[in-house]
């Protein structure tokens, strides 16, 4: 299981660093060809592809749970009958969340789209709708992969998804402005889904579709399990889609540009955080499932997210602002002091993560929705509040200030009401790991002020050097000993 969880970090590691490079690369190509305002309504776009996730009911992750323990019995004909159902129900939903996209797509002035803009959002998310409906029924596939423990085939997969795309985008931009990159993305997703498909089957030979295994019995038994994930999905995707809507409505697609420069910066680095903790959730069910002892493992667990999170939002912070006057230039270098704010916020994640991916997997979830939806509405109320009064930083100032009520404060109720842990110690290190966080910025921030705007070679010895050094302390800091020691003699193996 270790092997397999390094290499499917190594995998999506790799895939995350691919999709940075290519996104470093095209956005000032999309922003050239297309003007701000129209790379900000691509933005907004790209924002309303997850607003339906919602609709699958929380079944996704019921679907690859109840897919991971039959294979742990080796039960095929229970397997088959998961997957059966599951083609069905994602079919439907995913007729259902098409009906929801293009509702939208004949109602933009939702989107705080201008009128000049609203009819080139209309033809592009009725083409963007085909996609949501692919991304559905791919549901049923995912969960072979979960199970095997093979997200490194994913990875890989994914990864191409990316290359297809950006090579598309790069030549159909020119001809067809943003519908170039509609289609392209279409496109990339039609290939790469038959590919996950075919993997899926090697993986496992024994599945087949069944018609006659398909009964409401068995949606009921999913549901049973899913049904405390629906208010967690809404709350998700409101969480994650909610700013680029406020900001359009409030501050203009212009700004929306701006704001996207930092935010998709912070969302690439936390992509990669996740290649590296995000492994852990099917482990924790596997152990569930046979009975195995959990705290030592979610403690070390817990421990490499501090780790992670701060040796990669850390440098983030600190350069923020001499990459993005390199990459992008003075138009857009105000999105920079945005970075630490969003930063800290993200830092917070290091409670909520392992500890959903615990209660998930002892099916202790009932209140997870009832949290996240209380966070999501946190934040929605103070970004309309303190956006209008302080604009882009009052948006990340009340991203930070949720995340810590809903990530923190009420995940570790959560864990207190469900397990026998301690939570004192937790919240601490917790702290420990925010003020490393602090220090490191406020130091490493005061020390770039010395000097003039790096230039590209500078910028990379620069993080590179802040990486080595924040990684050096943190590792003495943050993980014990043992866990530092089976770390290193994990990588060593591995290489």
């Amino acid at each position: 299981m270790k092997k397999q969880l390094l290499k499917s970090s190594t995998f999506r590691f790799i895939e995350i660093g691919v999709a940075t490079i290519l996104s470093i690369l095209l956005t000032p190509y999309l922003i050239h060809n297309l003007g701000a305002e129209s790379y900000g309504l691509w933005i907004l776009l790209l924002s309303t592809l997850g607003w339906f996730n919602f609709i699958d009911l929380g079944f996704s992750y019921a679907v690859q749970r109840n897919i991971t323990i039959f294979l742990e019995k080796q039960d095929n004909h229970k397997i088959n009958q998961i997957f059966s159902v599951s083609v069905v129900l994602f079919s439907i939903l995913g007729l259902l969340a098409t009906v929801g996209m293009l509702t939208l797509a004949y109602s933009p002035s939702l989107l705080g789209i201008e009128e000049n803009k609203q009819h080139t959002a209309t033809i592009a998310l009725s083409m963007l709708a085909l996609k949501v409906l692919f991304d559905f029924m791919m549901n049923s596939f995912h969960g072979f992969y979960a199970a095997y423990l093979r997200m490194d085939i994913d990875a890989k997969i994914s990864t191409l998804n990316t290359i297809i795309k950006s090579i598309a985008i790069y030549y159909l931009i020119l001809e067809l402005d943003i519908y170039g990159a509609v289609i392209a993305t279409v496109l990339a997703d039609i290939v790469t889904h038959s590919l996950k498909i075919y993997f899926a089957k090697k993986l496992h030979p024994e599945f087949k579709f069944q018609l006659n295994l398909v009964k409401f019995v068995e949606v009921q038994k999913l549901f049973a399990f899913s049904k405390h994930l629906v208010l967690n999905g809404i709350a998700k995707s409101a969480n994650q889609r909610v700013d680029p809507i406020i900001i359009s409505h409030l501050l203009g697609l212009q700004t929306l540009a701006l704001f996207s420069v930092i935010n998709g910066l912070i969302v690439k680095v936390g992509a990669f955080v996740s290649s590296a903790v995000g492994v852990f959730q099917m482990p924790l069910t596997k152990l569930v499932a046979r009975g195995a002892p959990i705290e030592d493992v979610f403690k070390q667990i817990l421990t490499i997210n501090f780790f992670i999170v701060l040796i990669f939002y850390t440098p983030l912070a600190i350069l923020a602002e001499d990459f993005i006057y390199l990459w992008l230039g003075p138009d857009f270098i105000q999105a920079a002091e945005l970075a630490s704010i969003l930063g800290f916020a993200f830092v917070c994640k290091t409670i909520s993560r392992p500890i959903s991916s615990l209660l998930l997997a002892q099916s202790n979830h009932k209140l997870l929705s009832v949290v996240n939806m209380f966070g999501t509405t946190v934040n929605i109320i103070l970004s309309i509040s303190l956006g209008s009064l302080y604009g882009l930083k009052g948006i990340a100032i009340s991203t930070a200030i949720s995340f810590f009520v809903t990530d923190v404060v009420l995940h570790l109720y959560l864990l207190q009401k469900y397990t026998e842990f301690l939570i004192l110690n937790t919240f601490l290190r917790f702290i420990l790991t925010s003020c490393f966080y602090i220090i490191f910025v406020l130091i490493g921030k005061y020390t770039m002020a010395q000097f003039n705007y790096l230039s590209w070679s500078e910028l990379f010895l620069a993080s590179a050097l802040t990486f080595i050094i924040i990684s050096l302390i943190s590792s003495y800091t943050i993980l014990q000993k043992p866990l530092r020691d089976k770390i290193i003699n994990m990588i060593i193996k591995r290489t």
